[in-house]
């Protein structure tokens, strides 16, 4: 039967309105992925979906799935494919997310209405109004039909869960390096006397990065008196050196510096002068340092 203007024009709405759906679904994903990651975390049964890889590369990945299926379908180019791709998507999230989502059945079927939707399209592509019928591409597409349908949209959902397959081992891969790396302890030591330098330089020789404290950065933390060790011509020198070929950062307070009317001028060269060595001493409390105080 013939379509009339207007039921052709149905079949183009259809396709754009679905299409804006997943376009927008997968900015969220992308642009929003702390929100929509822990959503996903407080599903009950979204374990079902952490043994393909971790919840945030999931987010992102099933984003640019998203977005990409979703332009292809608005565009009506290799509608059959992006469908195809929409539907492996969308099935896991439904699985995972809408059948225990505690808003209610409501969510459920609109992704089950979805995936009608993306069923229509996979049996007869874009029908009407679409890239795929411009004569080049549609004779091309003709042809790369021949067999059979469900045997080509077997091979792309085997196509999208090897992808799967492979994030989860880069995840993992890159998981194992943060853990690595958030394994490295730091570590800020206050002198208050300028032989506290002494101490705090022979235990940064000690604790190095390949010892068993795996440390990642030492910093001398200089109040009070001990300013003094590091105004140049001190006999602090050689701690000072040792320090540094250990990778000691050096601190000096700034307020100690006024009470003992210590020009900054005249402490030696790549020692910093922060306000307040207390309160400094705080925020790298904050940032997770080991604090220590001689």
């Amino acid at each position: 039967m013939e379509n009339t203007p207007l039921q052709k024009l149905s079949f183009l709405a259809m396709r754009g309105m679905a299409s804006l759906i997943f376009i927008t679904a997968g900015l969220n994903h992308l642009f929003n992925t702390t929100g929509v990651t822990a959503r996903l975390e407080k599903v009950p049964i979204a374990h079902m979906a952490a043994w393909v890889a971790p919840p945030e590369t999931l987010i992102i990945l099933s984003g640019a799935g998203l977005l990409l299926g979703g332009f292809m379908l608005l565009a009506g180019f290799r509608t059959r494919v992006a469908a195809a791709v929409l539907l492996a998507i969308l099935i896991p999230i439904t699985l995972t997310v809408q059948v225990a989502n505690p808003a209610g059945a409501g969510p459920l079927f609109k992704n089950i209405a979805l995936m009608g939707v993306l069923l229509f399209f996979m049996a007869n592509g874009a029908v009407y109004y679409s890239l795929d019928q411009l004569p080049a591409l549609k004779k091309k597409a003709q042809g790369s039909m021949r067999g059979t349908r469900p045997g080509r949209y077997a091979a792309v959902l085997a196509a999208a869960f090897v992808m799967l397959l492979g994030a989860r081992t880069t995840a993992v891969q890159a998981q194992q390096g943060t853990a690595t790396a958030a394994a490295k302890k730091r570590y800020a030591v206050l002198i208050s006397q300028p032989n506290h330098l002494k101490a705090a330089v022979n235990t940064a020789e000690t604790i190095t990065p390949n010892s068993p404290y795996n440390r990642g950065s030492f910093v001398v933390m200089a109040c009070g008196k001990s300013v003094e060790a590091f105004v140049k011509g001190s006999n602090m020198a050689q701690q000072l050196g040792q320090g540094r070929a250990a990778g000691v950062t050096y601190k000096v307070c700034g307020l100690s510096l006024k009470q003992f009317s210590i020009d900054p001028e005249t402490l030696v060269d790549g020692v910093e002068v922060v306000p307040n060595g207390l309160t400094y001493l705080f925020d790298l409390q904050r940032q997770g340092y080991i604090t220590v105080e001689l």
